[in-house]
Parts: C-alpha cells; sequence; structure tokens
C-alpha cells in the first residue's frame, strides 16, 4: 500500500457540444472532482496515490472524445503518515 497522496489541477478544454458527455465521465472517474466549468472549460481535481495513477488519469482525460487539450497546472504530493492513509 502507497503511502502518498498526489493531487493535481488540470485546465481540460472542451468542444461545446462534447461537454456534457466529458462532464460525465469525468465525474464517474475514481478521485476526480470538477471544481469550475462553463461550456468550453473545466478545472479537474485528481487525487491518486501514486504519480502513475494520475498520469493515468490525465491520458485518460486527454483520450475522452470532445477534449481538445488537458494541461496540469498544479501537482502537489505528500507522505502520509501511517495513522493518515
Amino acid at each position: 500500500m502507497s503511502n502518498e497522496l498526489h493531487v493535481t489541477s488540470l485546465i481540460v478544454q472542451v468542444l461545446p457540444e462534447k461537454m456534457s458527455e466529458v462532464r460525465g465521465q469525468i465525474m464517474e472517474m475514481a478521485g476526480a472532482e470538477l471544481s469550475v466549468n462553463n461550456e468550453v472549460k473545466l478545472v479537474v481535481v485528481l487525487e491518486g496515490s501514486s504519480q502513475k495513477d494520475i498520469l493515468a488519469s490525465i491520458e485518460a482525460i486527454n483520450a475522452l472524445p470532445g477534449v481538445m487539450s488537458a494541461t496540469m497546472v498544479y501537482h502537489q504530493s505528500e507522505v502520509l503518515e501511517e495513522d493518515e492513509q
């Protein structure tokens, strides 16, 4: 079991006609949260236990039909104490 927590935020640009579909698919992803959205842009916050998990989620978002780009704007990782897991 990993003792790390990774938090990343992304700006995701989406074709307007695909926004509803993309928003729904991101909300179904484990560890993903939408914090701001409008008709062409989403701010997505991802949490995971490893950098590999975060990168896999970013790749999955980039592969969604209608996503023009997903750009990381913030990343933080920290080692958790045993009682924080």
